[in-house]
C-alpha cells in the first residue's frame, strides 16, 4: 500500500481504496487476504466499512457478491472518499477451482477490473490457495497482479491465519505490494443477528495505522 505523501493523490488513492478489490471481495470482513471459498448457490452477501489509512486517508466502501452457479461466485464494490470525492469502482469474478475440505486444502483465482475517477480501468488478477484444519483453524495466501498503467505491473502477495474461538473469529494477516513495505494487521468478527456480522481490524504500514470497522449482511 502506497501513503498518499509518497506519490501523485489519484495514483494513491487509487492503490489505497483499490487495494481492497485485489484481495477483499471477498475474503470475509475484516481480512483483506482473500481464501479460495465462494458462496453457496443462489447465496450472496453485502459488505460495507470504513477505512482510516495511512496519511489520515479515510474512505466508505460497499461490496455485495452473489453466486449465481456453482464454484462461481460475481463481486463488485464501491470505495468512495468523502473529503476528495474520489471513488474506486470494481467488478469481478471470483472461481472455486478445486472442493472445499474441512481438513486439507483448496484452489481458486479471481479477475477483476478496477476504475478510479478520472483514471482508465486497471485490470487485476489474484491467485488463492486455502488449507483447514479442525483445531488449528485456516491459512489463506495470496500471489496477484494489479495493471497501474499500461505499461507498469504491480506484484502482490498476501498470508493470513484465521480461527474461530466461540463466536468470536480473530485474525492476522500480512499483505503487500512490490517496492512497498508490508502492511500487518489483526482483526475480530462476531454475528449481532444470524445473518449479520460485526467486525474491525487494526494495522500498521511504513509507522501508521489503519484501522477498518464493518459489517457483513448475508443472503
Amino acid at each position: 500500500m502506497i501513503t498518499l505523501s509518497k506519490t501523485h493523490p489519484r495514483k494513491a488513492l487509487f492503490l489505497l481504496l483499490g487495494w481492497g478489490f485485489l484481495f477483499n471481495v471477498h475474503a470475509g470482513r475484516p481480512l483483506t487476504v482473500d481464501d479460495a471459498n465462494v458462496n453457496d448457490v443462489g447465496e450472496g452477501h453485502v459488505e460495507g466499512w470504513w477505512t482510516r489509512g495511512p496519511s489520515g486517508a479515510r474512505s466508505w466502501t460497499v461490496a455485495p457478491a452473489y453466486s449465481p452457479i456453482q464454484n462461481v461466485e460475481l463481486g463488485a464494490g464501491m470505495a468512495r472518499d468523502p473529503k476528495t470525492r474520489l471513488e474506486t469502482q470494481n467488478i469481478q469474478a471470483k472461481f472455486r477451482l478445486t472442493p472445499s475440505q474441512d481438513n486439507g486444502c483448496n484452489v481458486g483465482a479471481v479477475v477483476g477490473a478496477a476504475r478510479t475517477t478520472g483514471e482508465a480501468s486497471k485490470a487485476y488478477v489474484n491467485a488463492l490457495f486455502t488449507c483447514n484444519h479442525a483445531k488449528l483453524g485456516s491459512l489463506h495466501t495470496n500471489l496477484g497482479a494489479l495493471d497501474v498503467s499500461s505499461s507498469q505491473r504491480v506484484g502482490a502477495w498476501g498470508l493470513a491465519w484465521e480461527r474461530a474461538y466461540g463466536n468470536v473469529t480473530a485474525h492476522m494477516e500480512v499483505y503487500g505490494q512490490q517496492h512497498d513495505k508490508p502492511t500487518w494487521a489483526t482483526g475480530l468478527r462476531t454475528h449481532i443477528l444470524p445473518k449479520l456480522q460485526l467486525d474491525g481490524s487494526v494495522g500498521r504500514q511504513a509507522g501508521q495505522n489503519l484501522v477498518t470497522i464493518g459489517t457483513k449482511w448475508m443472503f
